[in-house]
């Protein structure tokens, strides 16, 4: 199986969306952070309409525009700016090598600000690098996400789903707490393609809610067993 980048391969900026930060503050820092940028700059946006209502399409009335979709950036060489990306956007970041630097203005979405945080991206409203929260997954649990990594293929193999789905059953049958969230953001902090980090989220939130999978057995029987002396070895360490 070939590697695959964890994370974003160049400086990665974000204007954060919070309770105090209004849109228009947004879109502010991240022109600021566009016009200081050498080379030809590439904006790219969720839907065009939303561009074209902004003070960005007034403050860069020649820089090319387009939708984010499949191939999103792919083959640029300047500055990229992402405004109001969906998450899987976000996670096609991970395999642009072209781009000398990007900059996202965080849209709607619960698992945007773990993704950023993830990938350290520098907060344009501070320059301080973001960090992932630490300890927000158990010694077990971020043992299994670990062992998981490198037995998934950014979701193209047929059998990730059902490794992920027996591998979180096992553990909440085991009476180990499943954070969504958290596991998340874990997985890509430790080197999850945001796919495969997705697909964690997504199965532990249904077991949360108490969804019944129909499993089928892709790991040792014992392997809950292998986790917890994982984590022992590590002194109760993630």
């Amino acid at each position: 199986m070939a590697l695959k980048p964890a994370h974003v391969r160049c400086p990665l900026y974000a204007a954060l969306r919070d309770e105090s930060t209004t849109v228009d503050v947004q879109e502010v820092l991240a022109a600021d952070w566009l016009a200081s940028q050498p080379g030809s700059p590439l904006i790219l946006v969720g839907q065009i309409r939303d561009y074209g209502d902004s003070m960005l399409a007034e403050q860069f009335p020649r820089a090319v525009v387009g939708k984010l979709g499949q191939r999103t950036g792919a083959g640029h060489r300047g500055p990229l700016l992402v405004a109001w990306p969906s998450l899987a956007h976000l996670a096609q970041l991970q395999h642009l090598g072209s781009a000398e630097a990007i900059c996202v203005i965080e849209g709607v979405g619960v698992l945007q600000a773990p993704w950023l945080r993830a990938q350290r991206a520098i907060d344009l409203a501070t320059g301080v690098r973001l960090e992932p929260k630490a300890d927000i997954v158990s010694p077990v649990v971020a043992a299994a996400v670990r062992s998981l990594i490198p037995m998934l293929n950014g979701l193209s193999s047929s059998r990730d789903k059902p490794t992920v789905v027996d591998a979180f059953c096992r553990l909440k049958a085991s009476g180990y707490g499943l954070d969504p969230i958290a596991v998340y953001e874990f997985a890509l902090h430790v080197g999850a393609d945001g796919g495969e980090a997705s697909l964690m989220y997504e199965v532990t939130t249904k077991l949360r809610a108490g969804h019944n999978f129909r499993r089928s057995q892709r790991l040792r029987a014992d392997m809950v067993r292998q986790w917890e002396r994982e984590a022992a070895a590590l002194g109760g360490r993630i």
